[in-house]
């Protein structure tokens, strides 16, 4: 699959890479939800570098870099008078990610496949070394200069085609599982932690202060109490007028996905950030401006705009539509008797209440 994707011509609406994944019975109707980059906001640290005559002579600017200062005998100032005189130019890849989902239609939010695929496109962006403002001495010195003043728009030509490749391919429930178990072994870890914990004010007073020894549970008591926040979120979706609708998560979401392993100790953390869908833009909400009907209704508004109840819950979770503080406004004004909200929707957010979580 990964081999075909990178032959797959890539087209203004991605149809033939869509019709290459729906070949796969598990991706049959799969289709195309969001897309992030493609504005300058992600690219190849690695530059080409190209001749005068628009010829590649060298796939990374920093390999060339140290193979051009072992040819001069390690002179960093000779190479680079050398260099600049020969009128290179530097390339900048820029990336977009392409965010594909298949729904399996279940009653589980999170049973969704997940595909990213990677756009690269290529252009030539720079002329290669700027004038240094001191002496150049060593590599670092070089790589500090080699980008210099950006070539004009109409010589910024695509080097190269662009290409696509794949970047990630996930069953989200398993990832998801996966995820709570690794959460279940931290948490086996932590109850197992003992803390010396002594008085600070006897320290203070010059005393040897007395020692006495506490569990995690004692330490931070309740700390175990929510579920680990990669489910809660998709509960909160099932639980809420959200997911009551019909609305499925994975039209309106996706994730960038983290999976890490610290060498220190070995234990394995499986990450989530959720990314909206919705492409146009939406008015952050203030938490304290205006009256309760007043803030109420402007989040209502990004409910109505992304035609999703209770949608501007999951906003607060994440990003800076929607802050904590209007979540906590809502509740008090529900339980108080100004706001009526679905029963369902009062018991999520009366659980976020009072186990906070976020992304």
């Amino acid at each position: 699959m990964a081999y075909q994707i990178e032959s797959c011509p890539p087209d203004a609406k991605h149809a033939a890479l869509l019709s290459l994944l729906r070949r796969d019975e598990a991706l049959s109707t799969a289709k195309l939800v969001t897309k992030r980059g493609g504005d300058g906001s992600y690219f190849l640290t690695r530059r080409k570098v190209v001749g005068r005559d628009g010829s590649i002579v060298h796939a990374d600017h920093k390999a060339w870099l140290r193979e051009q200062l072992a040819a001069d005998d390690g002179d960093a100032a000779v190479t680079y008078s050398r260099l600049r005189a020969g009128e290179f130019l530097l390339t900048r890849c820029d990336i977009t990610l392409l965010y594909i989902v298949q729904d399996r239609g279940s009653d589980s939010p999170a049973d969704f496949v997940q595909v990213v695929v990677r756009l690269e496109e290529e252009r030539v962006e720079r002329a290669a070394f700027a004038v240094p403002w001191g002496p150049i001495h060593t590599l670092s010195d070089l790589e500090e200069f080699v980008e210099g003043a950006p070539v004009e728009e109409s010589k910024r030509k695509l080097v190269g085609d662009p290409i696509y490749s794949l970047d990630s391919m996930v069953n989200v429930e398993s990832f998801v599982s996966l995820a709570e178990e690794c959460d279940a072994r931290l948490r086996d870890w932590l109850r197992q932690r003992r803390y010396e914990v002594s008085d600070s004010f006897t320290r203070q007073q010059g005393e040897s202060p007395p020692k006495a020894v506490r569990t995690h549970d004692q330490m931070f008591p309740g700390w175990d109490k929510a579920a680990p926040k990669q489910r809660r979120l998709f509960e909160d979706w099932k639980n809420s007028s959200a997911g009551r609708s019909g609305a499925r998560f994975c039209e309106h979401w996706v994730l960038s996905l983290s999976d890490w392993t610290d060498p220190n100790n070995g234990r394995r953390h499986l990450s989530l950030v959720p990314i909206w869908t919705f492409s146009q833009r939406l008015a952050e909400v203030d938490g304290n401006k205006g009256d309760c009907y007043a803030h109420f209704g402007r989040l209502q508004t990004i409910d109505r705009r992304v035609k999703v109840p209770f949608a501007w819950y999951f906003y607060m979770l994440h990003d800076n539509r929607v802050h904590d503080r209007s979540g906590r406004r809502v509740l008090a004004d529900a339980e108080s008797g100004l706001l009526v909200l679905p029963e369902h929707d009062y018991r999520v957010l009366k659980s976020w209440s009072e186990e906070p979580y976020g992304f």
